[in-house]
């Protein structure tokens, strides 16, 4: 019969190798993760990011899925309508047309929304004799004419259609107000209150996304624009390694719940959009874009929960910035910056002021992206896996 303590001493050798195996198990499985935060201002292209990633490496948005998101470019065609409209009222722009005003105030009214269009259209002339209506979707009375009394009548006109489709006379509707001089004015002048570039894209495409066939694209997808309001995790398998990305709200009031997510971070992806520099926050209009992403950079980048996490910097929507400095200076947002206003110039100066904001130990690898080009996106994303992976390597040789 084998001794007791021989018996112990094989025991324990064999829980001893057991151990070691599942630590050298668990070391192996975390050299194949990666976990990357993303982080930015809100409308910065954190979500567009995701969404790349999941055309170039997931499912790349099967039509099922599509089919579904056919009422989210619905609800950003009516959102951009509404906000060009009351950007008139606050701005003092005039329409060109009568007919513009008019369908103007039936969307404003929701008018296009209802069932029984004829009781809504003639709610809609009563608005324009000077009585007021509420927008139930504002939650509140709009009032954009004069000596407005409230309207008591026609309330039945306000049940919901039973589709989320555009109707016909909504899609004439848009599409006069959108050649509408006025409207495009104010398009023009989109940087004195807040827009989604997006729109541009769905407006000049109504005519398309409004057929009853129609099935948003990949394309269409990049371009929708829906505020992260919860924490969204994607995961991807690219060459052997798992990424498991983290895209968090980017809204000032849902910032302090990031710091639940830094623990365990390979690295941190920040979003900034360059076209921001003449814009004013959503959440904040007494603040630039801009200087409000420098400002969370800056956090970010000193916060002690960070200390030793790279960063990718992405100077993104170059785009839109590039075709704005031909109007525009950003003397408007960094009065001190004397350079020339050449998109060159005026990049490497904005990626300055980032790094410029960053301990001097921190590592820091810019990009400058464009969320909705593809092509442009394959690239980036290329070459951050091999930012990633030396990332990684270097993080698992301290384990």
């Amino acid at each position: 019969m084998e001794p007791k303590k021989t018996k112990d001493l094989k025991e324990a050798f064999l829980r001893s190798r057991t151990i070691d195996a599942e630590l050298n198990e668990e070391r192996k499985k975390k050299q194949r993760e990666v976990q990357l935060l993303t982080l930015g201002s809100a409308g910065s292209g954190k979500s567009t990011f995701s969404k790349q990633l999941r055309v170039l490496y997931g499912d790349g948005f099967p039509e099922a899925e599509r089919v579904k998101l056919r009422p989210n470019v619905y609800s950003n065609v009516r959102v951009a309508i509404k906000r060009l409209v009351r950007a008139m009222e606050k701005l003092g722009i005039q329409f060109e047309r009568e007919e513009s005003k008019q369908n103007s105030l039936c969307f404003l009214a929701g008018v296009f929304r209802r069932e029984c269009w004829n009781a809504a259209l003639g709610l809609a002339r009563c608005c324009l004799r000077g009585l007021q209506w509420l927008d139930p979707e504002m939650g509140d009375a709009q009032d954009l004419s004069e000596n407005l009394v409230s309207v008591e009548n026609g309330q039945h006109c306000y049940e919901l259609c039973a589709d989320d489709k555009l109707s016909l006379e909504e899609t004439v509707a848009i599409r006069a107000l959108w050649q509408d001089k006025g409207v495009q004015d104010a398009w023009e002048q989109r940087h004195l209150y807040h827009l989604a570039e997006s729109a541009k894209y769905f407006l000049d495409n109504i005519d398309q996304i409004s057929t009853e066939t129609y099935i948003p694209s990949v394309q269409d997808i990049l371009y929708i624009r829906l505020p992260t309001t919860a924490i969204e995790e994607h995961e991807f398998s690219v060459n052997g390694l798992t990424y498991r990305v983290i895209d968090v709200a980017g809204q000032k009031s849902q910032r302090k719940k990031w710091i639940h997510f830094f623990e365990g971070v390979t690295a941190v992806l920040f979003f900034t959009a360059l076209s921001g520099f003449n814009e004013l926050m959503d959440d904040d209009d007494k603040v630039n874009c801009l200087h409000d992403s420098l400002d969370l950079f800056r956090d970010l980048a000193y916060n002690k929960w960070l200390e030793q996490t790279d960063f990718i910097l992405f100077l993104n929507k170059h785009d839109l910035f590039v075709e704005k400095l031909k109007t525009t200076s950003i003397k408007s947002c960094f009065p001190h910056y004397d350079g020339p206003n050449t998109p060159e110039d005026c990049t490497d100066f904005i990626q300055g002021e980032f790094l410029k904001r960053k301990p001097v130990k921190k590592t820091v690898y810019p990009h400058i992206t464009c969320a909705t080009d593809t092509n442009l996106m394959k690239t980036i994303i290329s070459d951050v896996h091999n930012i990633i992976v030396d990332i990684n390597l270097r993080r698992v040789a301290l384990l």
